[in-house]
């Protein structure tokens, strides 16, 4: 999500502070917490704010967004109906609903909330890349590369945003495509291990297995503990019927995280040349 606005200028505090100085004043110590992650902090600071101004759809939304860097997204709907109550067309309420209502895996109504964000303002960088995201996990992969592609437009130089939009590709099977868009990504960041992954799963979907291993290897040297990496070199060399690599590189995987691949490889049909192997058997089953 994009940050709170943290350009303010503090009142002059007089004597006796109005009701609305003070809000003012609790709202400027929110916004300078927040800046900082100290998110408990400026919670306290904006509930203590709308104690004063209890109609501020702003102060109702710095709180909606307290509540999501918090982790608490349920609370934090709540916030934002408060201030899309009291201004229906405060674009950053609906962006926010929009991202913790995606957080909660409601992605159909996060993406309703995110469109009305990017309509009311189409230069939200993050709207359109947090549509985007929730287009991807609705499988509608052509409507999130043009999501993305507007976030970008905006922002250049994001490679989360590349990288989710190379995700979309590879939703669509456009791994060509997919393969391009990676490699902006990792001009902007070339040290992301996920990225790597990626490029390496893209290329073993087309084919090019030693493409495929130099890319989870160089994933792997970007972070070692990293059973996605050790996965898809699996999976390579399962494709090459190379039954000694990919146990190997299979067991890696299974001592990083022994339960998630575990029910994962039952059902990875990469890894049906392999699978009726009595040693690939004894190594899945765990005996």
């Amino acid at each position: 999500m994009g940050s709170l606005r943290t350009e303010f200028t503090l009142p002059m505090i007089p004597s006796s502070p109005s009701p609305l100085t003070r809000a003012q004043l609790l709202q400027g110590q929110g916004d300078a917490l927040y800046a900082l992650g100290r998110y408990s902090e400026a919670l306290s600071r904006f509930q203590a704010a709308l104690e004063l101004q209890p109609d501020s759809y702003e102060l109702w939304t710095l709180h909606g967004f307290t509540l999501t860097a918090l982790k608490c997204f349920e609370a934090s709907l709540e916030s934002y109906n408060q201030a899309l109550t009291r201004c229906p067309n405060h674009s950053l309420a609906w962006h926010g609903k929009g991202h913790s209502l995606a957080r909660l895996s409601h992605f159909e109504e996060a993406a309703s909330h995110l469109q009305q964000a990017v309509r009311l303002n189409p230069a939200d960088t993050k709207a359109w890349y947090n549509l985007g995201t929730a287009q991807n996990h609705l499988g509608r992969y052509r409507e999130a590369i043009a999501s993305f592609e507007q976030s970008l437009s905006l922002n250049p130089r994001d490679h989360h945003c590349y990288y989710n939009q190379a995700v979309a590709f590879h939703g669509l099977q456009a791994y060509e495509n997919a393969l391009q868009v990676l490699q902006s990504a990792l001009r902007l960041k070339p040290d992301s291990h996920y990225i790597w992954n990626q490029r390496g799963t893209t290329l073993l979907q087309l084919g090019r297995y030693g493409e495929a291993i130099a890319s989870f290897e160089t994933s792997l040297q970007c972070q070692a503990h990293n059973p996605n990496a050790w996965y898809g070199k699996a999976r390579v060399y399962a494709m090459m019927h190379d039954l000694d690599k990919a146990l190997k590189n299979l067991y890696r995987t299974f001592v990083i995280s022994p339960y998630i691949y575990r029910v994962m490889v039952q059902i990875d049909n990469h890894f049906d040349l392999i699978r009726a192997e009595t040693e690939f058997q004894r190594l899945v089953d765990n005996e």
